[in-house]
């Protein structure tokens, strides 16, 4: 493995992966005690792992929700990175797979095989890394919003299907 390979796994890696989903998931589910729907876990790790997302959401206060994101990119003129979460999401499918496996082994999350809703079993947050944190807060921020939206209001924020 070189070392930009290397580097690539220590940041977006499968364990990673699950705390940042579990965060996403805790996020959704703390607002009104809604559980998540399964599609939407596959947009999480596209979003989180590249930067200049993180960068708008980690802007973006709580209170102003994913619409405010997705002004501020097209504002920007960076609707290219909206459009770029579809391909994004379709890339990150194994990892995001191999990341809920894990959030499922470790009982950080439950599925419903009935409604394919998933919410957390975990609510308090073990000592993280400092870098770690951010990713988390972020997550557990787009969950908050992405909660207050219908899969219809978000894809179309997002431009992305389910």
């Amino acid at each position: 493995m070189n070392e930009l390979n290397r580097e690539v796994y220590l940041v977006q890696n499968p364990a990673i992966g699950a705390a940042i989903l579990w965060s996403f998931v805790r996020g959704y589910y703390d607002r009104e005690s809604q559980q998540v729907p399964f599609p939407l876990l596959f947009i999480v790790l596209p979003i989180i792992f590249r930067g200049d997302l993180r960068d708008v959401i980690s802007s973006t206060n709580k209170t102003s929700g994913l619409q405010k994101v997705s002004e501020k990119l097209f504002a920007n003129k960076q609707a290219d990175l909206l459009w770029s979460i579809q391909n994004s999401a379709e890339q990150y499918k194994e990892l995001t797979l191999s990341s809920i496996n894990i959030a499922l082994s470790a009982n950080l999350i439950s599925i419903s095989s009935k409604t394919a809703l998933v919410m957390p079993i975990q609510t308090e947050t073990k000592k993280m890394p400092k870098s770690s944190e951010k990713l988390l807060k972020q997550s557990q921020k787009l969950g908050m919003w992405c909660s207050a939206l219908s899969l219809h209001e978000i894809s179309i924020l997002l431009k992305v299907r389910f």
